[in-house]
C-alpha cells in the first residue's frame, strides 16, 4: 500500500487541485482492481510493482488525465497556485497604492483631482507590471516541467516504482500564510520604494502644514528603481516557488538560501551608497524646531546620522541571518 499511495501522490500532485481527490478514488479503485486480477489473496509488493509498471509513469498518466494534446501557458496543476498568486499581488498593489493616495492627500491638501489621475495612472502601471511579472514567472516554471516532464517520457519505459518520491509528512507542510505575508510585504515595500519614497521620513506640524522631512534623496534613489523592480520581481518568485512546492524540502532551502542572499546583498549596496540618503536632513530638522544644535544630544545624533548607511546595511544583513536561519531550523525539525 505504501508503494501504491506513493504512486498515487505522484500522479494527483501533477492536476489542478480540485480534480485531486476525485481522480485519487479513481485512481486507488483502478489499482485495487488490477492488483485483484494479478493475486488470488493479499496481494505483494511485487505485485503492486507490476500493477504500477503496467499504468506507466506518473507524468504520462497525470498528462493523460489532464489531456495530452492540450496548450496552455500556464498548466492546470499550477494554475490554482497562478491565480491565488495573481490575487495577492494584485491586492497588495491596491491597498498599497490606496494609502499613498491616501496619505499624500492628507500631507499636501491641494490638487486632489491630479493627484487623483495619478493615482489612477499609478495603479493600472503597477497592476500591469504586477500581472506580467507573476505570469512570466508561473510560464517559466510550467516550461521547466514540461522540459522535465519530456525528459521522463522519453524514458517512461525504464522507470522504477521503487524510485517514486516519498509522500511529504505533514509537519514538512509550507503554511499558505507564509508565502502570502512574504508577497504582501515585497509587494508594499516596492510600491513605497517607487512611488513614494519621499514619504519614509519625519512627519511635523509647521505653521497648520504638515511637513515630511525625507529620510532619502528620491532623485539619486531613483537611479536604483531597476535594482528595487528586480528586487521586487525575485521575492515573488521565491514566494511562488514555495506556493508551488508546499512541502519543505533540502532543495528548497538551497533555494531560499541564495535567493535571500542575493536579495540581501542588492539591498546593502542600495542603502551603503551614502548619496541615496538626504544630506540636507539636519538643516531640515532644525528648520521645524523639533531639533536644535544647542541640544545636547546634538553632536550624537550628527554622528548617528552620518553613519545611517551603515547601520541600515546591519539591520538588512542581520533580517536575511534570521532569515536563512529560521528556515534552516523549520527544515531541520522535519528532517529530525
Amino acid at each position: 500500500m505504501e508503494l501504491i499511495d506513493r504512486y498515487i501522490y505522484a500522479v494527483t500532485q501533477r492536476l489542478p487541485e480540485p480534480q485531486r481527490e476525485d481522480i485519487k478514488r479513481e485512481l486507488r479503485g483502478l489499482i485495487e482492481d488490477m492488483m485483484d486480477e494479478r493475486a488470488s489473496g493479499e496481494g505483494t509488493r511485487e505485485d503492486a510493482k507490476g500493477v504500477l509498471m503496467e499504468l506507466g509513469d506518473p507524468n504520462a498518466l497525470a498528462a493523460k488525465y489532464r489531456g495530452f494534446n492540450e496548450r496552455y501557458l500556464i498548466g492546470p496543476s499550477m494554475f490554482d497556485s497562478y491565480l491565488t498568486t495573481l490575487k495577492i499581488v494584485l491586492f497588495s498593489i491596491l491597498i498599497g497604492l490606496t494609502a499613498l493616495f491616501a496619505i499624500e492627500i492628507i500631507v499636501k491638501p491641494g490638487d486632489v483631482p491630479e493627484r487623483f489621475t495619478e493615482f489612477i495612472v499609478s495603479l493600472f502601471t503597477a497592476s500591469a507590471q504586477g500581472f506580467g511579472w507573476v505570469t512570466v514567472i508561473f510560464a517559466w516554471i510550467e516550461y521547466r516541467k514540461r522540459m522535465n516532464a519530456s525528459s521522463s517520457a522519453d524514458t517512461s519505459k525504464g522507470w522504477d516504482p521503487e524510485n517514486l518520491p516519498q509522500i511529504p509528512d505533514q509537519q514538512a507542510r509550507i503554511k499558505l500564510s507564509e508565502p502570502i505575508t512574504g508577497i504582501i510585504f515585497t509587494v508594499l515595500i516596492a510600491v513605497i520604494c517607487i512611488y513614494s519614497v519621499e514619504l519614509l521620513g519625519i512627519w511635523r506640524l509647521r505653521e497648520g502644514e504638515r511637513v515630511v522631512i525625507s529620510f532619502l534623496d528620491a532623485d539619486a534613489f531613483r537611479a536604483y528603481l531597476p535594482v528595487v523592480w528586480a528586487l521586487a520581481a525575485l521575492g515573488i518568485f521565491k514566494e511562488c516557488i514555495r506556493i508551488i512546492a508546499r512541502n519543505r524540502s533540502g532543495t528548497l532551502l538551497v533555494f531560499h538560501i541564495v535567493a535571500t542572499i542575493a536579495s540581501t546583498v542588492a539591498a546593502c549596496i542600495i542603502l551603503a551608497d551614502s548619496a541615496i540618503w538626504n544630506p540636507d536632513f539636519i538643516r531640515e530638522l532644525e528648520a521645524t524646531g523639533l531639533f536644535t544644535s544647542e541640544g545636547k544630544n546634538y553632536d550624537s545624533f550628527v554622528s548617528v546620522w552620518a553613519r545611517i548607511n551603515e547601520w541600515f546595511v546591519g539591520v538588512i544583513a542581520l533580517f536575511g541571518v534570521i532569515d536563512i536561519l529560521s528556515e534552516t531550523y523549520k527544515w531541520y525539525r522535519v528532517k529530525t
